[in-house]
C-alpha cells in the first residue's frame, strides 16, 4: 500500500470485546504513522470490525461497508472480525473491500495493510482458529500529534480500559454462533495480560474491565480468574477492577468476598446472563443451569455484597416460547433484585441449531414481549437509582463535555451527572458525590467539596 496512506477511519460493531480489540488496532496503526480521519477528511483506509451474532447484524455490516465506500470512494476497506470469519468471500466482493481478515489474523491487520498492492486481487485470510493460550499485542498510547487523544473516546480509554483475558467459547448454546466465529475457549497468557495491565496503570487508567467471551473459564499457568483479580489488586493502580459479563455457572468461589471487602479494588457489580426464566426454554437453549440455580446465585450475591448491582441479559421469542413461558421470565425479573437487563429479541442465525427449530415465534409477538421487558427494566433501574438519593457515592469522572457538564460512574456502575458544571475539570478523578435527584436512567449529584463551601 502506498506510503501516502495516512488517514484512517475505524468502525466497530458489536460487543465490548470488539471495541477493545479495535482500540489496540487503532493504537498500532497510529504508531505506524497513520492519523484518524475527521468527518471532513477523505480517508485512505477504512477498517470495519464486524459482528455476526444475528442475520440482521450481517446485513448491517454490509450496509456499513457500502456506506463507507460511498463516503470514501478512493479508500481501501479492510474488514475484520466475526462476520469476516463466517462469510469472507462474500464480503470481498463488496466494492471498495481490499482486505478481509478472520479472527485468527485480525490483530495482524497493520502488517497485512503494509503488504497490500494498489492493484491486484483482494486478500481474504481466514485460517482456522488455534487452540491453547494466546498473546495479545501491547501498544502504548500515542500522543496528540497522531490525532487521537483529544477525542472523548480517548479520554474514556484513559479512564476505563478493557483488558482482554480470554476468547472463544465451549458452551455451544443453541442460538449462538460465537463458538464458530471466535473458536473454542482459549486463554490469554497470564504474563502477557499482566504486562498490559502495568502499561495501563502507567498511562493513568483508573478502572480495568476484564473482558472476553467466557471469562469465568480462564485457566493459564495454573491461574484462574481470581488470580488475575488479585494480581491486579496488588498493583499500585488501577483503583477499580470490574468484571464484564460472566456466565452464572463459572462464578468463582471467593469473588463475592472480594466485592464486599471495602479495601479490595474489585467493584460490587455482576452481569450474569439469564436468557430465560423458563426451565424448558433454558434446556432448549442448552444453557447449563435451571432458573432456581440462577436465583440462588443472585440472592447469594445480594446477601453477601452490600450495594451490589446485578444486571442480566434476556432473550424473548426463542423458538417454542409460549405466553406462559414468557411470563415465567417476566415474573422472575420482577421478583428478584436486578438493577437492569438487556433485552434481545430472538433472531434466527443460520448455522445454529435454533435456526431450524420448529414453532418460530412471530416477529410481532417478539416485538411486544421485548417492549414489556424493556419497560420493566426501566422501572427496575429507576427504583435502584432512587435508593441512592441522599447517599454519598464515589464517582469516577469521564471527560468534561463541550458544554462544561461532567459525569461518571459509581463503583456499581450507576451514571452520575453533576447538577452544576464544575469550575475545575474532574476528568479521571474519583470524588465523593452526594446523590440528590433522579434523571433519565441516571442520577444527579453534588460534589462534597461544594457542600462544604
Amino acid at each position: 500500500m502506498s506510503s501516502k496512506l495516512k488517514k484512517v477511519v475505524f468502525e466497530t460493531l458489536g460487543c465490548r470485546l470488539n471495541h477493545s480489540e479495535s482500540e489496540i488496532l487503532k493504537r498500532d496503526l497510529l504508531q505506524r504513522g497513520y492519523q484518524i480521519a475527521s468527518e471532513e477528511d477523505s480517508a485512505d483506509l477504512c477498517v470495519v470490525n464486524t459482528c455476526t451474532v444475528t442475520e440482521q447484524g450481517d446485513a448491517k455490516n454490509r450496509q456499513l461497508i457500502r456506506s463507507l465506500h460511498r463516503r470514501h470512494p478512493k479508500a481501501s476497506i479492510a474488514v475484520v472480525g466475526c462476520y469476516a470469519q463466517m462469510d469472507g468471500n462474500r464480503i470481498s466482493e463488496i466494492p471498495g473491500v481490499r482486505l478481509v481478515l478472520g479472527n485468527e489474523e485480525k490483530m495482524n491487520l497493520p502488517d497485512h495493510i503494509n503488504g497490500l498492492k494498489q492493484e491486484g486481487r483482494n486478500q481474504v485470510l481466514i485460517p482456522g482458529i488455534k487452540r491453547g493460550s494466546f498473546q495479545a499485542p501491547i501498544i502504548p498510547k500515542t500522543g496528540n500529534s497522531k490525532g487521537l487523544d483529544d477525542s472523548a473516546n480517548a479520554w474514556e480509554f484513559r479512564t476505563r480500559a478493557s483488558l482482554k483475558i480470554q476468547d472463544g467459547c465451549d458452551f455451544m448454546c443453541s442460538f449462538c454462533i460465537i463458538p464458530f466465529a471466535r473458536g473454542r475457549s482459549r486463554y490469554r497468557d497470564f504474563n502477557n495480560l499482566m504486562e498490559e495491565a502495568r502499561l495501563l496503570n502507567e498511562e493513568g487508567v483508573k478502572e480495568i474491565v476484564l473482558t472476553g467471551v467466557n471469562i469465568g473459564t480462564y485457566r493459564d499457568q495454573g491461574k484462574n480468574l481470581l488470580d488475575i483479580i488479585d494480581s491486579l489488586h496488588r498493583l499500585e493502580g488501577p483503583e477499580r477492577i470490574r468484571i464484564s459479563s460472566i456466565e452464572p455457572t463459572t462464578l468463582p468461589e471467593g469473588i463475592l468476598e472480594r466485592m464486599n471487602d471495602s479495601q479490595h479494588k474489585l467493584v460490587p457489580f455482576l452481569h450474569l446472563p439469564l436468557q430465560s426464566g423458563s426451565d424448558q426454554i433454558l434446556q432448549n437453549m442448552k444453557r447449563r443451569y435451571q432458573s432456581r440455580e440462577f436465583i440462588q446465585e443472585i440472592q447469594q450475591a445480594v446477601d453477601q455484597v452490600e450495594g451490589i448491582c446485578i444486571g442480566t441479559d434476556v432473550m424473548v421469542g426463542f423458538p417454542g416460547e409460549t405466553e406462559r413461558q414468557f411470563n415465567e421470565t417476566r415474573k422472575l425479573l420482577e421478583e428478584h433484585p436486578f438493577h437492569y437487563f438487556h433485552v434481545f429479541p430472538f433472531s434466527p442465525r443460520p448455522g445454529t441449531p435454533a435456526y431450524k427449530m420448529e414453532d418460530q415465534v412471530s416477529p410481532e409477538t417478539i416485538r411486544d414481549r421485548a417492549t414489556v421487558l424493556r419497560e420493566l427494566s426501566r422501572e427496575k433501574r429507576k427504583r435502584a437509582n432512587g435508593n441512592l438519593i441522599g447517599t454519598t457515592q464515589k464517582v469516577l469522572f469521564e471527560a468534561r463535555k463541550p458544554d462544561g457538564s461532567q459525569s461518571g460512574y459509581t463503583a456499581n456502575y450507576t451514571r452520575v451527572t453533576l447538577q452544576e458544571n464544575p469550575e475545575q475539570d474532574h476528568s479521571n478523578l474519583i470524588l465523593p458525590v452526594q446523590i440528590t435527584q433522579l434523571g433519565d436512567g441516571m442520577v444527579y449529584g453534588v460534589p462534597h467539596y461544594h457542600l462544604r463551601s
